[in-house]
């Protein structure tokens, strides 16, 4: 079934999320659409029950509109794959967890600095922050725990500016396929950097998480 797409560019003072969905998919079936865009202003209220109202939603572009963080919106959104939520005004990745089936984000051109809760989005695939506040290289280390991550792009964020960047990044994340858009290469010699309390605990987190995933493998049981 082809998805229904629509947007919206309303500013109307206290307008509801009933309003909202009324105005934007007009007389649409609400359980048939499976890809929504529209763009909630400021003064917009419950938008949490987005997913009641619209529970098949699949993919979800939500770019320019004003949100506080991810509890704002996700709720309910169980089968979400697909979310844009680039120029947002986000700080943060607060509710992240609450689309733990999402596959590939976009959040690009906001405020966010920290990539811990990523680690709670175990299906993703795609990860944009590109212009974002992203300055720590050490955090990175969480994205392990996306056992499934391909592509990421901190284009035009403070750590993208560091010496060795990209070798830097393979080091941490070398299943990588993308960075920045651009092919990873298998790079033999890498330059370590600097040991902190910080990059020693999350160099914990990654060694433990891959032994896991070789102790799991390794475990597989063969039925007759």
């Amino acid at each position: 079934m082809d998805p229904y797409l629509d947007e919206i560019n309303n500013n109307t003072r206290n307008m509801g999320i009933t309003t909202l969905l009324e105005d934007t998919v007009k007389n649409k079936n609400l359980d048939q659409i499976t890809s929504l865009k529209l763009q909630a202003p400021m003064s917009v209220n419950r938008l949490c029950m987005l997913g009641t109202y619209v529970p098949n939603l699949v993919e979800l572009d939500l770019t320019d509109s004003f949100l506080l963080s991810f509890r704002d919106f996700a709720f309910k959104l169980d089968n979400l794959k697909i979310l844009k939520v680039a120029s947002c005004n986000l700080k943060t990745l607060d509710g992240v967890w609450n689309i733990p089936n999402v596959e590939e984000l976009y959040a690009p051109d906001n405020e966010i600095s920290d990539l811990m809760l990523c680690s709670t989005l175990v299906k993703l695939v795609t990860l944009d922050l590109s212009r974002n506040k992203i300055m720590d290289l050490t955090k990175l280390h969480f994205l392990n725990f996306c056992e499934q991550l391909q592509n990421v792009s901190l284009s035009g964020c403070p750590v993208a500016k560091m010496d060795n960047f990209d070798k830097k990044v393979h080091a941490i994340l070398p299943n990588l396929n993308q960075l920045n858009g651009n092919q990873t290469l298998n790079i033999e010699e890498i330059e370590k950097p600097k040991l902190t309390i910080e990059s020693i605990v999350c160099g914990n987190i990654t060694a433990a998480l891959r032994k896991r995933k070789i102790t799991n493998n390794g475990n597989k049981v063969t039925k007759i």
